[in-house]
């Protein structure tokens, strides 16, 4: 027995899938445990894999893979373009799986691929490694403690300009695939339609709507001196490249970028990686500060905002970064913290539901932090420890109280 290899087989694993493979005996074989109900299969390609153990067990591992991707994505919040690459993905490789019909080793390097993307690239998330171990700061020293990683997870990294919602985007490449239609349930027209209020955004979810020209070169300015700046990065000509898309939402976004596709070889507006990556991390370093000022400027107990646990720094900013609600602020301000992560439960059930696992995730961080006591239900964890005072008794104290007939 012999087979014919595809050339998208030669391409793809180049036969290190070969090992395992099982042909498919005939339509009378064995029926074998699938995702989806073999008595209901309609192309050749569900009809191989029903019948054929090893591609079977495969499947099972695919639609496991598969959702506990997905399901960990929800509940970790802010992986909204993530999760969204990730669904659409999944449709495609269907579509080429499907593709390969009953030949058998084109369905096995198709699993074999895919699931090697799904478990290796989207690993849940991990502490970046380091170097060394480095002397964790002690309770309530002046530091910076916000998890950036946290806010990273909102938007991926995209070199390419899109805007959320509106385009799609593949986290993987960086690159802008395209417009994103979706019905309008009134007319039933397809159309771009914006995410909430989002403008152009680039890099780790630097929304360009949200920003001014002094605002982004202010922020690049204090990263260069705070944390340095790589010379090919020149702050001048990430302005130059962003300035047309500043202060840009919803639909004038969506066409500022569409016009630029057509008038431009069909491409979108890029920025390299180097400056890609600076820009990210001075809005978020800049994001922090700004928190930072607004806290420690309405704090009623006076706090300072860099002497707090990681958990109000972390959510604080990332607050900054996505939806300033004052109603939240508020209780930041007084330090209330059940009451900070109370009402960001209430407002991911109600009017912010578009972002129900980012706000669930916040306030999951304040109340770890509440549970392993690095953080009070209410008060200043920062605030000195009040130390009974000591009962001086004075010599006519014991004078006067001694015996009588002494």
């Amino acid at each position: 027995m012999s087979y014919t290899m595809t050339q998208k087989t030669q391409d793809g694993l180049g036969g290190l899938l070969l090992l395992g493979v099982i042909l498919t005996q005939g339509a009378d074989a064995a029926t074998y445990e699938t995702s989806f109900y073999c008595a209901k299969a309609t192309t050749a390609t569900e009809n191989t894999i029903c019948h054929d153990e090893h591609l079977a067990a495969l499947d099972r591992q695919m639609a496991k893979s598969y959702g506990q991707l997905t399901v960990t994505m929800r509940q970790a919040g802010n992986y909204t373009e993530a999760l969204q690459y990730v669904t659409e993905s999944q449709k495609k490789w269907l579509q080429e799986r499907n593709a390969c019909r009953a030949d058998t080793l084109c369905i096995t390097n198709a699993y074999g691929l895919r699931l090697a993307i799904l478990n290796g690239c989207y690993l849940p998330d991990k502490p970046a490694a380091q170097p060394a171990p480095t002397p964790q700061p002690k309770p309530c020293s002046p530091t910076d403690r916000v998890d950036y990683n946290f806010i990273k997870k909102s938007e991926g990294a995209m070199l390419d300009f899109y805007v959320p919602g509106a385009f799609k985007a593949n986290i993987e490449t960086g690159k802008n695939l395209g417009p994103r239609y979706q019905k309008n349930k009134k007319t039933g027209d397809l159309e771009q339609r914006a995410m909430a209020a989002s403008g152009v955004t680039v890099g780790e979810g630097v929304d360009l709507g949200q920003q001014t020209i002094d605002n982004l070169r202010r922020y690049m300015e204090i990263e260069e001196k705070k944390y340095g700046k790589p010379d090919s990065v020149k702050i001048e000509n990430i302005l130059f490249q962003v300035e047309p898309y500043i202060g840009l939402k919803k639909e004038a976004a969506v066409n500022a970028l569409n016009d630029y596709y057509d008038k431009n070889n069909k491409i979108y507006p890029t920025l390299r990686k180097a400056d890609a990556d600076f820009i990210s991390s001075a809005v978020k370093h800049g994001y922090a500060e700004d928190a930072a000022a607004l806290f420690n400027k309405n704090a009623n107990p006076k706090m300072n905002f860099w002497a707090l646990p990681s958990a109000v720094q972390t959510t604080l900013t990332d607050m900054k970064y996505h939806s300033y609600i004052s109603s939240v602020a508020q209780h930041y301000y007084r330090a209330d913290w059940e009451g900070a992560a109370a009402e960001f439960e209430t407002l991911a059930t109600g009017k912010y539901a578009q972002y129900k696992a980012r706000f669930q995730a916040r306030a999951q961080i304040l109340r770890d932090a509440i549970t392993d006591q690095s953080l009070p239900k209410q008060g200043d964890p920062c605030a000195p420890k009040k130390t009974p005072v000591a009962f001086n008794r004075s010599l006519w104290w014991e004078s006067q109280r001694g015996p009588r007939w002494a």
